[in-house]
């Protein structure tokens, strides 16, 4: 098969919870229950074939019913995205102080997650995985794979689509292209009960 007329491999990254923040500041409860491989089709050129939709998360320790949900979401996107890998960071407790009134309270923080999504693009840059990649982030913490995949490997492109009310512009620039996802994609997409009212995942 000749170069004009091979299929360009695609990868897309999605940072699970820049996502669904991004979603819920923007739209409050519509969109949450998403199909993320339908989502990630949507970015593809002519030419352009999915290999893989690689999604970033961790399981919440919420007890108001927000993790029952998210694991139905999760077995839903299993059962009917067969593009799709998920990995899994964790939450681990952490205890802050207010600078206010210096009384402490506990919160949770997500861990894991932007080292997964960074050796994920990099393992898959090194193992020659994909021609074009899509990262589905606005965290500017992501910048330094980006920019690694940008100044060694020229035969690749590294795109940003950026979550709702989520762009930066660090992790931006440094990417060959980007674009926000808009309300109008997401109204154009087949997803899993996208009218969903009762929270989402």
């Amino acid at each position: 098969m000749s170069n004009c007329t091979q299929k360009q491999r695609v990868i897309v990254y999605i940072d699970g919870y820049n996502l669904y923040y991004g979603l819920r500041t923007a739209f409050g409860n519509r969109y949450k229950w998403l199909d993320l491989q339908a989502l990630s089709e949507s970015f593809l050129k002519p030419g352009g074939e999915l290999v893989k939709v690689k999604y970033f998360t961790a399981i919440t320790k919420s007890t108001t019913g927000s993790k029952q949900r998210q694991e139905i979401y999760l077995k839903a996107l299993q059962a009917h995205c067969n593009k799709l890998e998920i990995h899994y960071g964790r939450f681990l407790s952490k205890t802050k102080r207010c600078r206010a009134c210096g009384a402490e309270h506990n919160m949770l923080e997500e861990k894991k997650t932007d080292v997964n999504i960074a050796c994920q693009i990099l393992n898959d840059t090194y193992l020659n995985c994909y021609d074009i990649c899509y990262l589905v982030s606005g965290d500017s913490d992501l910048t330094p794979p980006v920019q690694i995949v940008k100044e060694n490997h020229s035969d690749k492109r590294a795109l940003v689509a950026y979550p709702p009310r989520r762009k930066s512009v660090e992790l931006c620039g440094i990417a060959d292209g980007w674009f926000a996802i808009s309300e109008q994609k997401l109204k154009a997409l087949y997803g899993f009960q996208t009218d969903r009212r009762d929270g989402g995942p």
